[in-house]
């Protein structure tokens, strides 16, 4: 399976929302449910894989990472 990161327009939305995250917890599980039911609907109409919904979790993933970071940096 090959994961592409960054590969669309809403990819920055997921790394936003990664960041927003990090501030409050409603945010990751909104984001969560989102991409559950978004797999479930076009998965099942052949429109997103599961290398697609890998990608958009690790972008997520990518945001809450970078924030801690930088606000953890001292």
């Amino acid at each position: 399976m090959k994961v592409e990161l960054f590969d669309d327009f809403f990819s920055i939305g997921h790394t936003l929302l990664g960041i927003l995250a990090y501030f409050h917890i409603s945010f990751f599980i909104i984001f969560l449910f989102y991409e559950l039911i978004e797999f479930c609907y076009k998965y099942g109409r052949k429109e997103e894989t599961l290398a697609n919904f890998v990608g958009d979790l690790c972008e997520f993933i990518i945001g809450y990472f970078f924030i801690s970071l930088v606000l953890h940096n001292n």
